[in-house]
């Protein structure tokens, strides 16, 4: 279970009022490429100490290409593939790689890359906690596991995973019992280690939970430009009241890093989502989708490199959805959560229309943002709209220069608690300028299809039902007191 201090204040989200917004879109003014962030802890197979289905077809449809390994609870782990520490790390038969290669080769198998995490999934086992007895073993049996991924050893394989971070949020007791200076030279010696073996492989940390704590940002940069050491990646993770506290934290990281001159290290925020002490019901329902919509929209303007959110597969365990703690985008049974409409409506951009149009950047200080693409043939144009948290808000778009001579369809998708990326609007059009009004209800996402093909994207799945105890607010108070006390029990 991901956790920071910080994550123990709700922050109430008061967005800067506004009461229109004006949208321009010109068909000419393009910039650059949308990036999808389609990047997911965990998955596709369930955790194997936990009920579920494989959700391969579910990731492949929303759109998933990148996943990462923590949190699978003893699969990838260290302590699960080298199980004797005492033991020789160059012997193949002092490693256990079975359950492990199957959680690797479905990654593979569901089209994604693989970013490992190299270290311990959340545990209460105080030994995981510590870091390693020896250093120099601990990253000779982290090259092993690339040998074996990478260049078939030990009837290995070939994957050519380039992505592997070392350990996860040291800058908290419950993943690493150990100091600041103790975590520098274990990165010390893994990356150096992992570096000498292939110069290729991206390496990087030190996935803090919190980037306020200057041990793990400006003390750990300082230390690996003062050694001289790699770092391809700065990994950080933040459970956000708001996409804006996102947005704000991933230019800062990004200045950070720069500061030190690492102009191309890349910044990755592996473990993000909606505060952890938000009522369930909000992880689950159109307030989600609405910050997942937004922190996608604002993304493609933070000067972030990937954003691994935090998690695909569910943990059913009833006490842990009561206080709040599944961050999960499907059920166990296959199921979608309403968040995951985000990727899916993200995806139908990508897929369609990657092309991105000229806007201004996204920040989401206001609660709403909006991005729009348009295909390389110049056959579709996508505007998606989301609101977060704001009050309703009127909505007008404009969209110049559209190069079609004949009629094309224009096409009204929405999510909110009523509809799952459904069409509500569909018309057809014939001017080269399109015009229209839209009301932006409060947690709303709204996607705009023009299209002069006959193809428009499918409407949405259905979703999972949230149990009614999970949709009263009386229990919030019981329910987040009972989170901030598991959190404390399992972490101080």
């Amino acid at each position: 279970m991901p956790f920071s201090y910080a994550n123990l204040k709700i922050d109430t989200f008061q967005p800067m009022k506004i009461e229109s917004i004006d949208i321009k879109l010109d068909f000419n003014d393009t910039n650059g490429i949308l990036k999808p962030f389609s990047e997911i802890n965990c998955g596709p197979l369930p955790n194997h100490d936990m009920p579920g289905v494989d959700l391969t077809n579910p990731y492949q449809q929303t759109g998933f290409s990148f996943i990462r390994t923590h949190d699978f609870s003893g699969p990838t782990d260290i302590s699960e593939i080298f199980p004797d520490f005492n033991a020789d790390p160059s012997l193949e038969s002092n490693y256990d790689f079975q359950r492990s290669d199957t959680y690797i080769s479905a990654i593979i198998n569901a089209g994604c890359q693989v970013f490992y995490r190299l270290g311990e999934s959340a545990s209460s086992e105080k030994k995981l906690r510590e870091p390693p007895e020896d250093f120099n073993k601990w990253a000779e049996v982290c090259k092993h596991i690339v040998m074996h991924y990478n260049d078939g050893w030990n009837n290995g394989f070939f994957y050519n995973i380039k992505y592997w971070e070392i350990w996860n949020e040291p800058d908290i007791v419950g993943f690493w019992n150990g100091s600041a200076q103790d975590y520098y030279q274990l990165y010390h010696t893994t990356s150096s280690t992992l570096k000498s073996y292939n110069s290729s492989l991206k390496i990087g940390g030190p996935c803090t939970s919190s980037i306020t704590n200057p041990e793990y940002t400006s003390g750990f940069l300082s230390y690996v430009k003062n050694n001289g050491l790699p770092l391809d990646f700065f990994s950080w993770h933040q459970y956000a009241d708001t996409p804006n506290q996102l947005f704000l934290s991933s230019k800062t990281i990004r200045q950070l890093i720069d500061n030190y001159g690492l102009i191309n290290c890349e910044n990755i925020n592996s473990e993000w989502n909606i505060n952890i002490i938000t009522p369930q019901r909000d992880k689950d329902n159109a307030k989600n989708t609405a910050f997942t919509t937004c922190c996608l929209s604002c993304f493609q303007d933070a000067d972030l490199d990937h954003a691994f959110r935090y998690r695909g597969t569910q943990d059913p365990n009833w006490l842990m959805r009561l206080i709040g703690f599944d961050l999960s985008l499907f059920t166990h049974e296959g199921m979608n959560k309403k968040p995951a409409l985000s990727y899916l409506a993200m995806n139908n951009m990508i897929v369609d229309t990657p092309i991105r149009l000229n806007t201004p950047i996204m920040d989401a200080s206001s609660g709403i943002t909006y991005i729009a693409g348009i295909s390389k043939d110049k056959t579709n144009l996508t505007l998606m709209i989301s609101n977060f948290n704001a009050a309703k808000t009127e909505s007008t778009f404009e969209i110049t220069n559209i190069p079609w001579d004949e009629y094309y369809t224009v096409a009204q998708y929405s999510i909110d608690n009523s509809h799952n990326l459904d069409i509500i609007d569909q018309s057809e059009n014939s001017s080269t300028t399109y015009s229209s009004n839209l009301e932006l209800k409060s947690n709303s996402v709204h996607l705009i299809r023009l299209t002069n093909s006959s193809y428009l994207p499918n409407e949405g799945p259905k979703t999972a039902q949230i149990p009614f105890i999970l949709q009263l607010k009386i229990l919030d108070p019981i329910t987040r007191l009972l989170g901030i006390f598991l959190l404390l029990l399992i972490f101080s």
